[in-house]
């Protein structure tokens, strides 16, 4: 992970962390103008480049599969418009519904860089000790939900890896049916991992008795930059849902009639690439402060400031 992000980890409280990460996930739901869209998606990259970067060609493969295989579904159910690019028997590929079905595809890729750079920077024991205060059992489920996606990506690598040892590949002929078993084998073997290990977590959390017992969530102290955080994320989310009712940053999704606005684009794009980059820039700017003025000012033997110097 980039040490500003680190650095800003360690400044920040748990519960704007939260706070900060949910709002990512909410703005991302709220546009479907491919333009706002195209630029989320570049700012979520670079974040999730910056905290699991070793994990990026993973990530990678996945949003690509998730996104053709989203806009390939889209083009079957969704055939209208008037410009027509292509036309079989039983499939009409209109420019609109090419237009609908990447928009559907962005969504759902940034839907997933989002639940990424969640579960990379969220600190699960205070978000469950958070919720469980509220909702109890519900937290159960809102941790085995947003590490879903993630601890299925392990679960396939691991298991991909593992069966390159014990299947024997296919030779030239039949190569494509053979390698269609294997991946249908594969997607089983992963789908049941996947199932019994959150099972297996829930059971665990149930029988410690985090459904019964109360639930006490520890002194979280409240700095300075802990409250700007929070200010900036309500002022983000603000912006953002005023923004999305007046339509700005939208467009008439799933009609054979699009019209791509390109009103209030601009702003809605730097305001929301700034906010999604927070991290990056607090961490940069708390690091900038250390490295010419506190750590001037502080014993050489600290901590803090050798690793700055």
């Amino acid at each position: 992970m980039n040490k500003l992000i680190v650095n800003f980890q360690r400044n920040i409280n748990s519960v704007a962390m939260f706070v900060y990460l949910i709002a990512v996930i909410l703005i991302t739901l709220l546009y479907n103008n491919p333009f706002v869209l195209l630029g989320l998606n570049v700012a979520l990259i670079v974040m999730v480049i910056l905290t699991r970067h070793e994990k990026m060609r993973t990530y990678l493969k996945f949003a690509s599969i998730i996104f053709v295989v989203t806009v390939l579904f889209n083009l079957l159910l969704n055939q209208r418009g008037t410009n027509v690019l292509l036309k079989w028997p039983l499939l009409t590929i209109t420019s609109e519904s090419l237009v609908n079905a990447a928009v559907l595809g962005t969504s759902f890729v940034n839907l997933f860089w989002a639940f990424s750079l969640y579960d990379a920077l969220i600190r699960i024991k205070t978000v469950f000790e958070l919720l469980a205060h509220l909702f109890k059992s519900i937290a159960i489920i809102f941790i085995l939900t947003v590490k879903f996606i993630p601890q299925i990506i392990k679960i396939y690598t691991e298991t991909k890896s593992v069966s390159k040892f014990r299947v024997k590949q296919p030779s030239n002929s039949g190569k494509t049916f053979e390698r269609i078993k294997q991946t249908i084998s594969l997607n089983e073997i992963v789908l049941n991992k996947s199932i019994a290990s959150f099972m297996n977590v829930s059971d665990t959390l149930i029988l410690k008795g985090y459904e019964q017992r109360q639930h006490k969530l520890g002194q979280i102290e409240f700095k300075r930059i802990d409250w700007l955080m929070v200010v900036l994320t309500v002022a983000a989310v603000v912006f953002n849902t005023v923004m999305s009712i007046q339509g700005l940053g939208k467009i008439n999704f799933g009609s054979s009639k699009l019209n791509i606005s390109f009103q209030g684009i601009s702003v809605i794009l730097i305001i929301d690439s700034l906010f999604i980059l927070l991290p990056l820039l607090m961490g940069g700017m708390n690091y900038l402060w250390w490295k010419f003025y506190s750590s001037k000012i502080t014993a050489s033997d600290t901590i803090t400031a050798k690793n700055y110097r």
